[in-house]
C-alpha cells in the first residue's frame, strides 16, 4: 500500500510518501527574516565584514535576506534480513530557525537608552531633560548586536544505520550508528571599536560555525513479562565543533578564530550508560486479611553513569576586549598535570595553577579549547510503590522515591577563570545546581533526597 499527502502551514510544506518498508519525506522550510513593526526598530547593518565601512542599514531593512530554497528531503528504509533480524537505514537534511539572538534586539540598541544623572533633587522638575536621547546616527555608544545580511538558515545532515535482533520472550537488542554534520551554523564574534563610529563591541552573528557527531548506540529491551521490565542503553560517541552556541562572543582572528578553534563540543559526552528496571513483587496468599498488605508492591530503579563535559581555563581581565565579551585562554606549561589531588576540594581534585601561565601580551594562549576532562555523573534512583484497591473504581497509590540513594557526590566543573583567583580552580557547587532548571532539589546530580507521595485514584 502506498500513500502520498501533504499540507501547507505558514512557513512549511511537508509531503510524505510511504510504502510497506520505506518512508520518504520532502519538506520545504520558510523562515522569514525578522522585520521591525510599529514603533519598534530593529537595527540592521551593512558591510559587516568590511569594518572600516560598517554602517547601519536604512530604516525598515530586514536583519538578513529571506531564502526560499530550503528543501529538506528525508528517507527511511527498513529491511528484514531474516525473521529475527531487521536492518534500518535513515537520513535527511534538517534546518534550524536561524533566529539566533535576534530576540534580544527588542531590548537593545536602538530600543534602549540608559542614562545616569547624579545629584537630582526630588520632586523632579522638567522631567524630559533627564531622559536619555536615542540616536540612530553615530557615534554608537553601546555594545551593538548585528547580523550578517547574507545569513542563511543553519542546516544539518543526519543519518543512521541500525541492526535489531529479536530474542525469545519478546526481548530485543540493537546496535545503531548515528552520524551528523552541521553546516552554516550560527556563531557570534565580537570586535571592539571596529571603526571610529563605535565606542564598544560590535557583536556579529553569522554562518561561521560547523559541527560533527559520530556515535555507536547499543540497546537491550525486555518488555514487561513475569513482573519484570528492563531497558538498558549504552552510547559511545564524540561531538566536535568550532562553537557550541550562538550567543557567546569571541574576538575573531585575534583571540578566538573560527577557523582554528575545532575541538570537542561543550556538551560532548564520550560515554553514557543508562538503565531502567521495573519489578512487580510477587505475593500470593489466600489470607484475605494479609493480602492487602503483601500484594500490589513494585520496585523501580534508574541508573545513570556518564563521562563529564570538557572545558578549558579562561582569562577575563587580560582579554583584548575591554568590555569583557571575549574570553581568551592562557598558555599551557609543559610537563605539568592539569589536575592535582586535594582532599579539601570538591571531587578530591582541583586545577593545577602551575599548569597555566598568563600571556604577557594580549593574544590567544596555547591551551586548546575544551582540553580538560570534567567531572562525570553517577547516580542510582530507587522507588518503592504500593497500589491498594479500595473498590472496583477507587484505589490508593503510595510511592517512596529515593534520588541518588547511594549519595554519590557529583560536582560541576570549575569555572577556571585564572585571573579571578584560586577559588575558581575548584568546583563550587553540586551538579544539580550547575545544570540549572526550576527546581534543582530533585534534579540529576544532587545529594541524596527522599520523596513520599500518596494519591487517590477514582
Amino acid at each position: 500500500m502506498h500513500s502520498i499527502y501533504g499540507f501547507l502551514t505558514k512557513c512549511r510544506l511537508t509531503i510524505w510518501w510511504r510504502s510497506a518498508n520505506k518512508r520518504s519525506v520532502l519538506r520545504w522550510e520558510l523562515s522569514p527574516a525578522p522585520v521591525s513593526r510599529g514603533a519598534t526598530r530593529l537595527a540592521a547593518w551593512e558591510n559587516v565584514f568590511d569594518l572600516p565601512n560598517l554602517s547601519i542599514a536604512p530604516p525598515g531593512s530586514a536583519l538578513w535576506r529571506t531564502r526560499y530554497s530550503n528543501v529538506a528531503p528525508r528517507l527511511g528504509i527498513a529491511y528484514t534480513l531474516r525473521h529475527d533480524l531487521v536492518l534500518r537505514v535513515g537520513g535527511g537534511i534538517f534546518y534550524d530557525l536561524g533566529l539566533g539572538g535576534s530576540t534580544q534586539l527588542a531590548t537593545s540598541y536602538p530600543n534602549i537608552a540608559p542614562g545616569f544623572v547624579p545629584n537630582v533633587q526630588l520632586p523632579l522638575a522638567n522631567v524630559p531633560q533627564y531622559l536619555p536621547v536615542i540616536s540612530f546616527s553615530p557615534p554608537f555608544t553601546f555594545d551593538i548586536l548585528g547580523f550578517d545580511p547574507a545569513m542563511s538558515l543553519p542546516r544539518s545532515y543526519q543519518w543512521n544505520v541500525a541492526v535489531e535482533k529479536s530474542l525469545p520472550g519478546k526481548q530485543s537488542v540493537s546496535a545503531t550508528y548515528v552520524g551528523q554534520i552541521g553546516k552554516s551554523l550560527l556563531r557570534q564574534q565580537a570586535t571592539y571599536q571596529p571603526n571610529p563610529n563605535f565606542q564598544g563591541d560590535f557583536l556579529l552573528t553569522y554562518n561561521g560555525a560547523w559541527s560533527k557527531y559520530d556515535a555507536l548506540q547499543l540497546q537491550y529491551r525486555k518488555p514487561l513479562a513475569s513482573g519484570l521490565q528492563v531497558l538498558l542503553n549504552y552510547g559511545f560517541g564524540h561531538s566536535r565543533d568550532n562553537s557550541s552556541n550562538d550567543v557567546v562572543a569571541g574576538l575573531s582572528n585575534t583571540v578566538i578564530s573560527a577557523a582554528r578553534d575545532s575541538a570537542s563540543s561543550d556538551f560532548d559526552v564520550r560515554q553514557s550508560l543508562s538503565g531502567a528496571l521495573t519489578y512487580e513483587v510477587p505475593a500470593r496468599t489466600a489470607n484475605s486479611i494479609v493480602a492487602p498488605v503483601v500484594t500490589g508492591w513494585s520496585v523501580d530503579a534508574v541508573v545513570v553513569a556518564r563521562t563529564g563535559f570538557p572545558f578549558n581555563a579562561g582569562l577575563y581581565s587580560t582579554s583584548s576586549d575591554p568590555d569583557g565579551y571575549a574570553l581568551s585562554r592562557p598558555d599551557l606549561v609543559p610537563a605539568q598535570p592539569l589536575w592535582i589531588a586535594s582532599s579539601a576540594a570538591p571531587g578530591g581534585k582541583s586545577l593545577n595553577p602551575a599548569a597555566f601561565s598568563i600571556p604577557q601580551e594580549v593574544r590567544q594562549g596555547s591551551e586548546p579549547r575544551n582540553d580538560i576532562a570534567g567531572f562525570g555523573l553517577t547516580e542510582v534512583d530507587l522507588s518503592l510503590a504500593k497500589k491498594l484497591r479500595l473498590t472496583d473504581r477507587v484505589s490508593l497509590h503510595f510511592r517512596a522515591d529515593g534520588f541518588n540513594v547511594l549519595n554519590h557526590p557529583n560536582f560541576t566543573n570549575p569555572q577556571a577563570i585564572l585571573d579571578y583567583g584560586p577559588t575558581y580552580l575548584s568546583s563550587t557547587q553540586m551538579l544539580n545546581q550547575g545544570l540549572g532548571g526550576l527546581n534543582p532539589l530533585f534534579q540529576e546530580g544532587g545529594p541524596r533526597s527522599l520523596q513520599l507521595s500518596l494519591k487517590l485514584a477514582f
